[in-house]
């Protein structure tokens, strides 16, 4: 019996003693919890924000371009490669690329790189591809299956490459030649990093690329007629000029009358060209004043009076001296050297 009295004493003895330490540091860490300061670490964004800093073009400058998005412009001076930053202001010269000349460069559709071709003086007719990424200043040579570089042969030293259409989702582009004898050659580079002259004809104005098809769609001026490579595909005969192709594969043309376009026409190869979108024009407008963007939106430029009107909305939109591209947000222009920027309502 004073065993088990005992036993029962050293228990109760023990909840008492347990409960006094809980109680304690139940009071001790709650104080010491509501005292501590938490401190929020709130982790920014790096990404460049557009200063709209006054960027200045020299008056030597030639071939100004703007990147998809306007966040970099690029120009020739002193046959030199030059491309600016727009939202910082820094600037880089891209350099000839193994003691050989640039010859032609152009921005993609929808990054901040660009195509450079360039042509070496003791290969004169031989013509290497290059891929500049404005955003790291590197210029980077794509390679073929076998990883070699890629590059083609034109017809004369005195050829000049007139335009670069680019499927960047399929990864294709088509290259067009201007020859001495007033005729184009088309080269067409495959998924594989391979170039081959696809054709050659006098009759060749702009061409456009499909961003899901590897298909060509390209002008014949001695017909005023729109063509799509490899495809049975028409206009039924409409006498026009190509604009542009949308994200969406769509296809802009505008219908012609007198050499002036009175008429937008817009639709898919998978639909007859009688189910297509038209907007008739308030007066027939030069297909250079004309710019569809790869949203499919249509803006025609008075550059008269110095705004642009969007052929949907018909909002207008007011800027200053000469376009150089209108994206999908804004206008950039250049006006007494100074690079302008107008944001799109």
């Amino acid at each position: 019996m004073k065993i088990f009295k005992r036993i029962v004493g050293w228990s109760i003895l023990a909840l008492v003693l347990q409960s006094c330490i809980f109680f304690i540091s139940d009071k001790y860490y709650q104080k010491t919890l509501l005292n501590t300061k938490v401190n929020e670490e709130i982790v920014k964004n790096h990404k460049e924000v557009d200063l709209h800093l006054s960027i200045k073009i020299p008056t030597t400058a030639s071939k100004i371009q703007s990147s998809f998005d306007g966040k970099y412009i690029s120009y020739y001076d002193n046959s030199k490669l030059i491309v600016i930053n727009s939202y910082t202001g820094k600037s880089n010269i891209v350099g000839d690329i193994d003691n050989s000349q640039i010859i032609y460069s152009k921005w993609h559709p929808d990054t901040d790189s660009m195509s450079i071709l360039e042509k070496k003086s003791n290969m004169k007719i031989t013509i290497n591809t290059f891929n500049y990424n404005a955003d790291t200043n590197k210029v980077q040579a794509p390679g073929d299956t076998n990883n070699k570089d890629v590059k083609f042969t034109v017809a004369n030293k005195n050829d000049t490459i007139s335009d670069i259409q680019m499927s960047p989702i399929i990864g294709v582009f088509y290259i067009k030649v201007a020859r001495n004898s007033l005729t184009s050659d088309v080269f067409y580079n495959d998924v594989n990093g391979n170039i081959i002259r696809i054709f050659n004809s006098k009759h060749i104005g702009r061409i456009r690329t499909f961003n899901h098809k590897p298909n060509l769609i390209y002008e014949d001026t001695s017909t005023n007629l729109i063509k799509v490579s490899n495809m049975d595909w028409s206009l039924d005969n409409i006498q026009a000029c190509l604009l542009n192709t949308a994200n969406n594969d769509n296809i802009y043309i505008g219908a012609l009358k007198n050499g002036k376009v009175y008429k937008i026409m817009y639709g898919s190869t998978d639909k007859s060209v009688k189910k297509w979108t038209s907007i008739v024009l308030n007066s027939p407008v030069d297909k250079k004043h004309i710019s569809v963007t790869k949203s499919g939106a249509i803006f025609i430029d008075n550059n008269l009076e110095g705004y642009v009107t969007n052929q949907v909305s018909k909002k207008k939109t007011s800027y200053a001296g000469t376009i150089i591209e209108i994206t999908d947000n804004k206008i950039i222009s250049i006006d007494n050297g100074i690079i302008k920027k107008v944001n799109l309502p």
